[in-house]
């Protein structure tokens, strides 16, 4: 009576399976391997192993963030092409008729795919999950990049200083001309204004006024 039972009962678990996993269907996803182009005349055949490892590899993202009680009988395949192409499906580990929600099976894919890359020897170029777009690592900056990154920093702050050494020099040279010319100005009107007093005040404003003519020299001589 058993063996009967079993008989009628293992032909509408398969059916149910197959409902499951199917093209199109609600919580499945197909994947793409590009085994070729990425490994060349390395490239490994698909066969019954390595669809052993891709179910591992789900069990391993599903137990890690969504169910650690999820095992292998709970990852369904389905229409395998011999290009390596194949949907598949993950079910409830408390109820292999009940698929789990395709956002959890998403994100547990996002957050290991690196691990499942490396695992198969390709990158999301080459295995593809068709609608699980991956989620781009930050670019690690090198140690070099880093290192002409503090360069240029230096060297942009060394010219900002250069830059304002040369304007200080040079308004401080337009404020010396400046005063030259002023002190100028003062001789010229105190020798007019001299010359009809007596000699010796005559003399005193020529001698201050060599004295600003030799001092104005003096500042403008180069060292």
């Amino acid at each position: 009576m058993l063996g009967k039972s079993l008989f009628l009962v293992l032909p509408l678990f398969g059916i149910s399976i197959s409902e499951l996993c199917r093209p199109d269907a609600p919580e499945a996803f197909k994947v793409r391997f590009n085994i070729k182009k990425a490994l060349g005349d390395k490239a490994y055949p698909w066969n019954a192993d390595e669809e052993f490892l891709f179910k591992a590899m789900m069990v391993f993202a599903m137990r890690t963030h969504v169910d650690n009680a999820i095992q292998i009988s709970n990852v369904l395949i389905c229409n395998v092409t011999p290009r390596v192409s194949f949907w598949f499906l993950v079910t409830s580990p408390s109820n292999i008729s009940e698929p789990l929600q395709s956002a959890k099976v998403k994100n547990a894919i996002r957050l290991e795919r690196n691990r499942i890359n490396n695992a198969f020897l390709l990158d999301d170029n080459t295995l593809e999950f068709l609608s699980i777009p991956p989620t781009l690592a930050p670019e690690v900056m090198s140690s070099s990049k880093s290192w002409l990154i503090v360069f240029g920093v230096v060297v942009g702050l060394l010219g900002v200083v250069a830059i304002l050494f040369v304007i200080s020099g040079i308004k401080r040279m337009k404020s010396r001309k400046k005063a030259r010319a002023e002190d100028n100005e003062v001789c010229e009107e105190g020798m007019k204004s001299t010359e009809g007093d007596e000699n010796g005040d005559h003399i005193e404003s020529l001698q201050f006024c060599e004295g600003v003519d030799n001092e104005a020299f003096e500042n403008t001589t180069p060292l």
